[in-house]
């Protein structure tokens, strides 16, 4: 399991080829506690730039609640300048469907996401965007996370997830249902049996840093995304930390939940 916050984004500064001017990626992107969108005017050869005042460390790239469809061209690019012609990083992103945003919009549409096999450390990083055949006629984008990997330790095989949903039956005396369709989202309960100390003192804190209020995205089984598309969550508890007295040494386990949030 690899476990992402948003950090880096918030000490961007962002500008983009083009921009619906009540709809900025600045505004947008900047907080990613906050379900705001930036929106282009054009869906040709479009790029979202993240400046920074140095070089910042990547592992993983996410593009989350977007209108992109899965047959456009997706890239992160990454360079030592604010230089375009050839640089550095240029790496066309993963679509994995996101069922849910495809049904609200009539079309394939999902995560984009990729992980780098070593850390990448730029100070001008782009996402570029061409998909010219997509009907809204602009490029939406909500979240992105750009940042280091908290990698957390193995977890049991089995593991459950649970459909929820916010949606509020109410029954006549003959029995016909009434109700608004609303969201369904997943929740999910990981147990990881054996933590290392060290490993013990990493989730800490991750933990210190989100509480159960800041949203992250969790990439449940991060080389097999087609299984499970990366989520963007919370944590509904802390851990809760139970010691274990072995041969080789003090060991812990520990379980989380989430909750699925849009």
């Amino acid at each position: 399991m690899i476990n992402i916050i948003a950090e880096n984004i918030s000490s961007a500064t962002i500008t983009a080829l083009t921009e619906n001017p009540d709809l900025t990626f600045a505004d947008a992107l900047i907080d990613s506690t906050l379900a705001k969108v930036g929106r282009t005017v054009d869906i040709d050869d479009q790029w979202i730039k993240l400046a920074y005042a140095a070089a910042v460390d990547c592992d993983t790239v996410v593009l989350m609640q977007n209108n992109i469809q899965s047959t456009a061209t997706v890239k992160i690019q990454a360079n030592a300048t604010d230089s375009w012609g050839s640089p550095s990083v240029d790496q066309a992103l993963t679509f994995t469907k996101d069922y849910r945003r495809s049904n609200e919009l009539g079309r394939d549409i999902g995560v984009w996401s990729y992980q780098f096999s070593t850390t990448q450390s730029y100070q001008y990083w782009r996402i570029f965007v061409d998909d010219s055949t997509n009907p809204d006629g602009y490029i939406e984008l909500s979240f992105v996370f750009m940042d280091e990997n908290i990698v957390f330790p193995g977890m049991s095989v089995n593991q459950t997830f649970t459909r929820q949903t916010t949606s509020e039956p109410e029954f006549s005396e003959s029995n016909q249902v009434y109700g608004v369709k609303r969201v369904q989202y997943n929740v999910a309960n990981f147990v990881s049996p054996v933590v290392t100390e060290s490993e013990k003192t990493t989730i800490d804190s991750f933990f210190n840093k989100i509480d159960i209020v800041v949203p992250y995205c969790m990439l449940v089984w991060e080389n097999s995304l087609d299984v499970q598309r990366p989520l963007y969550v919370v944590s509904t508890n802390l851990p809760e930390w139970k010691r274990l007295e072995t041969k080789s040494g003090l060991l812990w386990t520990f379980n989380m939940e989430i909750r699925e949030v849009f």
